[in-house]
């Protein structure tokens, strides 16, 4: 559990790092809401990790759904927020997007890697 905490807090501040880089060196403009949504994918992340983890432990013949499951709910989070993002700032929309794809796939293919490692061994 340590080792999935570190690798997606370093991921997220490399995504932060990135973004803020990319900002001030002109490549691309600051999203608005690039803070909240990174906390939001990390902490969703979290959570659903510790959820599956132990799920794994107690109930092996359910993970399987139960992961599916948690992939949907943080699909519906994840539109949720983007949409109410984008609604209250369209200007900035492509680079909320973008910076929340990136971090979705980023933090869920690190929960999914640390999942399956855990399984293998």
């Amino acid at each position: 559990m340590l080792r999935f905490i570190v690798s997606v807090s370093i991921a997220t501040l490399l995504l932060a790092l990135i973004t803020w880089t990319g900002s001030q060196q002109g490549w691309w403009a600051m999203p608005t809401s690039w803070i909240e949504i990174l906390v939001f994918i990390l902490f969703i992340s979290l959570v659903i990790y510790y959820k599956l983890d132990s799920l794994k432990t107690r109930q092996p013949e359910v993970f399987t759904q139960f992961y599916l499951l948690s992939i949907v709910l943080k699909m519906v989070g994840s539109l949720s927020l983007i949409f109410f993002i984008v609604w209250n700032d369209p200007t900035s929309a492509v680079g909320n997007v973008v910076i929340l794809i990136i971090s979705y796939l980023t933090l869920t293919f690190l929960e999914v890697f640390f999942l399956l490692k855990r399984s293998a061994t």
